[in-house]
């Protein structure tokens, strides 16, 4: 392995990342890519007792919003964890005296790098994850993986670090007939749009009627899978 990219990854092993991958970005455009022509993408997996948890309570989101209390929901923490180490990596990488961008959402607000009403960022963390391989984009809107469903939750920041990078072709959509996600959503907010790359956010889902009630990501049926195959071994 390239020294930089085990000096990269041991960094954030010491933080509990999961999985992590350098992406070639040079050929998207300046707007998504800062001018940058790599990126490191980092994340973890959901565990399946937290998947089982929200998936047995119809009511856990709004359960959660009524006392107003989101810092013991795994999904949540998660997601403020990536957007810390984010900016931790960045600023390392930066005094090892190359260039980078944290794609942790305070960075993206401080630098206008979202687009819109709604914030849509100029470079989604689902889109370089399709460029490394790892999946596609559901009915749902989110990054489906074969192994961990829509589980995963994920950040990332772009470099000049001259790292050995990969570029894949984005996985084929495997949703095929399913519905699952469409029917379970009460606010309609989900178009059923089958995704291909560069397929625009709006044309996926009504993003204004969207509660984040997590439910389309804990019943899609990959994700199902992989929360009851690892729920059965752990009961065991």
């Amino acid at each position: 392995m390239n020294p930089l990219n085990e000096s990269v990854a041991n960094e954030l092993k010491q933080q509990g990342i999961e999985f992590i991958h350098f992406v070639d970005i040079s050929g998207l455009a300046e707007k998504q890519n800062r001018g940058f022509s790599s990126a490191i993408l980092f994340g973890v997996k959901c565990s399946p007792e937290y998947l089982k948890r929200v998936s047995d309570n119809p009511n856990y989101v709004p359960d959660m919003v009524a006392r107003n209390y989101f810092n013991d929901d795994e999904h949540y923490a998660y997601e403020m964890d990536m957007y810390r180490i984010s900016d931790l990596l960045a600023e390392s990488i930066e005094k090892d005296g190359y260039k980078a961008y944290s794609l942790s959402d305070a960075n993206q607000i401080a630098t206008s790098n979202f687009d819109g009403m709604f914030g849509k960022t100029m470079l989604p963390l689902k889109t370089l994850a399709t460029h490394a391989g790892l999946g596609w984009i559901g009915k749902n809107n989110l990054l489906v993986n074969k192994e961990f469903g829509c589980c995963q939750t994920w950040g990332a920041v772009l470099t000049d670090m001259p790292l050995n990078t990969v570029l894949n072709n984005p996985s084929t959509v495997q949703c095929g007939n399913c519905r699952i996600c469409l029917d379970i959503c009460k606010p309609n907010a989900l178009k059923g749009t089958v995704w291909q790359p560069g397929i625009e956010r709006e044309k996926m889902i009504y993003v204004d009627k969207c509660t984040t009630c997590l439910k389309c990501m804990v019943h899609c049926p990959w994700t199902q899978r992989y929360m009851n195959k690892e729920v059965s071994v752990w009961k065991i």
